[in-house]
């Protein structure tokens, strides 16, 4: 059933995807369907359906390791709800639960986290922090190795640059992001930043 339900998230077909998971009453309760359950809320504009679905696994992750996880989620459903603050407070702290997390698993979550610290700071206007973080988190990423995250971060850098004005650098970016989206085998996402840099032509 879950391949069926991303499918359904794939095509922004959120009440497919609600259907089914509420045609399968084992999966709804498990963890796996409780996070598409909020991750559905949250992109058809539940915002608080979302918060209470993700606060309820923090709830009960509290002080292990996957705590980090519903915090992102609930960073995530902030974001969509447009409250860049509230969202990058929770990044603010899946970031430090991160830190307590062996090394090795650290890069790749500081990255994804990196990610929407650079996409919160942008909302706001803050470029130099958006900046900043956009450094470290693709440092975070090269060292994990991950496209589909690094692909993010270049889309991010390329925004970061049209906002400055920076016609030759955004295109740059964002080509070099529909790289890193076509190594992920993300092509949608590939497609959409390569009409962006063809945008900045001339």
């Amino acid at each position: 059933m879950l391949p069926e339900l991303w499918a359904a998230t794939d095509r922004e077909d959120w009440e497919d995807a609600r259907r089914r998971l509420e045609a399968d009453p084992d999966l709804l309760a498990s963890r796996a369907g409780q996070m598409a359950l909020g991750y559905v809320q949250a992109h058809a504009g539940d915002h608080a359906g979302a918060r209470e679905v993700y606060g309820r696994l923090r709830q009960a992750h509290a002080g292990d390791p996957w705590e980090h996880v519903a915090v992102y989620q609930l960073g995530m459903v902030e974001r969509l709800a447009g409250e860049h603050r509230a969202a990058l407070d929770l990044f603010a702290q899946e970031r430090a639960l991160i830190g307590a997390l062996p090394e090795a698993e650290q890069p790749f979550k500081r990255a994804v986290n990196g990610y929407e610290l650079v996409v919160g700071h942008l909302a706001l206007g803050e470029v130099n922090h958006a900046r900043a973080a956009l450094g470290e988190a693709l440092a975070d990423a090269h060292t994990a190795d991950d496209p589909m995250t690094l692909g993010c971060l270049h889309r991010a850098r390329g925004e970061l640059a049209a906002q400055g004005g920076d016609g030759a650098g955004a295109r740059a970016a964002y080509q070099e992001s529909a790289t890193f989206f076509r190594e992920a085998d993300a092509d949608r996402a590939a497609a959409e930043v390569e009409a962006r840099a063809a945008l900045l032509e001339g």
